[in-house]
């Protein structure tokens, strides 16, 4: 007898053992996802994740509003999956301002007396049905291929997540708050490399509304705006002396080709350059601005241009083309290691070798407005430092890729080289961007 009892207890230590430890009886409930930032427009469906180890068995989705408990989804299944994953589409028709959202899963485990285990979660989302309120105020008349533009805008939304202009869908320029709450001012560019420009100012909601509105720009095609090319030979002595040196200091192996020498300087190291350039002049600095005025940028007086913006270089190797670029700035000219000077109060953002335009200064203006100095041979300023009109801040020189002494200056906007002539015109500036602010301030404050 006392052996049966033996048994009997073996039995019943392995009968709970098994229950405990296999994976039919896993004690862990489903767990549940919902993804939402608390706001719903009706309009843009809620992902929801419903994850088990064993699988889910079931779930349901209820909706609870002001009047109303709804029942939107009910599956009742053994064999649904270990992921389930839902768009779910809310009524439209909904009034009230706060909604409800209660999930709750099964999993197939035998745990609870074969019930399984069971999740629940629930949500609560604030309604918003209404789009921003997006204003164009006021904006330059034209803008030309490699150009520039300003514009002021008026934004309102509860709820605002973001703001900012897009350009052919495909470049953002961030808004900068302006006088008063819901006013924003923005400098923008038409990319030198694209054929047409469109820009429009985008508000969004946290609830996913959305509003657009065109900026009317008319377009200039004349004048300094055609792109312009040229043909560069390209020497072995420059591919010895030159390339060669810029792609060992930049950290590469030499390849033994000439021409592979050069794609290599030209091509894969240019773009890693004017990435890096980007990155410095992409940032907008200050929270909020009340007016924008610049003197025209002369860096180099009596100077002579000796390449223009925008150029499309074809590189000659040879009597074959070899490669190509876009000029991205003008090249001035004068005596060696010249004075450059800061036309404006600014920021240093950047002093240092970037490759192929040598030793680098980059000054930052306000409004996303950055002007570069290149192929330097020595830094008057550093980093951090604060510059006012008038001061030396380099020298010219030849360091980079260059065929002799001279400045290479660039202006951007965001991130995006413009047409330097353009700022280096007072009357330009004063008619395109500091009158088309003034006269928004002034509309503004009425």
């Amino acid at each position: 007898m006392k052996k049966l009892w033996i048994v009997i207890l073996f039995l019943i230590l392995g009968a709970v053992g098994f229950i405990y430890f296999s994976p039919m009886f896993e004690k862990n409930p489903p767990d549940i996802k919902i993804y939402t930032n608390g706001f719903t427009n009706l309009k843009n469906p809620i992902k929801i994740e419903i994850k088990d180890d064993t699988g889910i068995k079931s779930y349901k989705i209820v909706l609870v509003t002001d009047n109303m408990v709804e029942e939107l989804v009910n599956v009742q299944e053994p064999s649904l999956g270990k992921d389930i994953v839902l768009n779910l589409k809310l009524p439209k028709n909904i009034k009230s301002k706060k909604i409800k959202i209660i999930i709750e899963a099964c999993d197939v485990s035998k745990w609870h007396f074969f019930a399984g285990n069971c999740s629940k979660k629930e949500t609560v989302l604030e309604v918003d049905k209404t789009s921003p309120d997006a204003q164009v105020v006021n904006n330059s008349y034209a803008i030309g291929r490699g150009g520039s533009a300003a514009v002021v805008v008026k934004v309102t939304d509860e709820n605002l997540k973001d703001a900012y202009i897009s350009v052919n869908g495909k470049y953002r320029f961030k808004l900068t708050p302006f006088v008063k709450d819901g006013y924003y001012v923005a400098l923008v560019a038409w990319p030198v490399w694209e054929n047409e420009f469109s820009a429009d100012l985008i508000a969004v909601d946290e609830a996913g509304n959305k509003s657009t509105e065109h900026i009317p720009y008319y377009w200039k095609t004349k004048g300094i705006y055609r792109l312009k090319k040229s043909t560069i030979k390209i020497s072995d002595k420059f591919i010895q002396n030159v390339a060669k040196r810029v792609i060992e200091k930049m950290g590469f192996d030499v390849p033994d080709d000439p021409v592979e020498t050069f794609k290599l300087l030209n091509e894969k190291i240019r773009a890693i350059c004017e990435e890096k350039i980007k990155n410095y002049t992409s940032n907008i600095y200050e929270d909020k601005v009340n007016g924008f005025y610049l003197n025209r940028f002369n860096p180099l007086p009596r100077s002579a241009k000796r390449a223009d913006f925008g150029e499309v270089r074809h590189y000659i190797y040879k009597n074959e083309e070899i490669s190509q670029a876009i000029h991205k700035g003008i090249d001035l000219a004068k005596i060696k290691r010249a004075k450059i000077y800061s036309s404006n109060s600014g920021k240093v953002v950047a002093n240092e070798y970037i490759g192929i335009y040598g030793n680098t200064l980059i000054i930052y203006h306000r409004l996303g407005l950055y002007t570069l100095y290149g192929h330097t041979s020595e830094f008057k300023v550093k980093k951090g430092d604060n510059v006012r009109r008038g001061m030396v801040i380099a020298r010219t020189g030849a360091t980079g890729a260059v065929f002799g002494d001279h400045l290479h200056f660039g202006v951007y906007v965001q991130g995006i080289p413009v047409q330097p002539i353009e700022w280096m015109d007072q009357h330009w500036i004063n008619t395109n961007i500091s009158k088309v602010i003034k006269d928004a301030r002034r509309t503004i404050l009425k």
